[in-house]
């Protein structure tokens, strides 16, 4: 019987599985309900998408048709909406906005360098929008909390809204149009995206001294 071969799908989940769990122990969901943490979390979620954000235009136009052009992926309606909630939550005496000065991401050199090929892009998506998945998961935790207003519409935890499954969809797929001699290009960019979240996130949960 002929071997079965791995998916790029599965390559580039199994080969940063590890970078995937420790962004995810940084955040403790039970505490999304205080306002500080929240603030916090979100402070350094916002931190990281911005660095991601400034990628977009590099999607190769190969990619478009896809369903995953620059405009598609973005997060920018959500990330303003949650800063200016963010803003307003400041006003309680228990929320200090984390700004901490974020330095150049170093695991972006690599489209500096002109690696914006279509599998390190998608593996940067890999990254970028399979995070919807996990912001519903926080969100369910955060809806409870006294101070949190259902009337938002653009939610930064729910950054694509209905079209979440479609948007993922359109990653997993083109991840395996690639062949097999493009998976490390893909794994390497989506370990990237992992670590300029992991960064974000401590730098901002060590401001507001939530990271124990």
């Amino acid at each position: 019987m002929p071997r079965q071969t791995c998916s790029t799908l599965a390559a580039v989940r199994g080969a940063t599985t590890a970078d995937h769990e420790s962004v995810d122990r940084l955040v403790d969901p039970d505490r999304m309900v205080d306002s500080g943490y929240y603030a916090a979390v979100m402070g350094g979620l916002i931190a990281a998408a911005e660095v991601i954000e400034a990628t977009l235009p590099l999607i190769p136009s190969s990619l478009w048709s896809e369903g995953l052009s620059p405009a598609e992926v973005s997060k920018r309606v959500a990330i303003d909406a949650e800063s200016a909630f963010l803003d307003d939550l400041a006003g309680s005496p228990d929320v200090r906005r984390s700004c901490p000065v974020m330095r150049p991401a170093p695991e972006m050199q690599m489209l500096a360098s002109g690696g914006s090929s279509d599998a390190t892009m998608l593996g940067i998506l890999y990254v970028y929008v399979g995070s919807g998945l996990g912001g519903l998961h926080l969100l369910r935790f955060v809806r409870s909390a006294s101070w949190w207003r259902h009337d938002r519409e653009d939610l930064f935890l729910r950054p694509y809204g209905a079209q979440l499954k479609q948007r993922w969809r359109a990653v997993r797929n083109a991840l395996d149009d690639l062949g097999p001699d493009r998976r490390g290009d893909a794994v390497e960019a989506a370990r990237a995206g992992f670590g300029v979240h992991r960064r974000a996130l401590i730098a901002h949960l060590q401001v507001r001294g939530n990271d124990g």
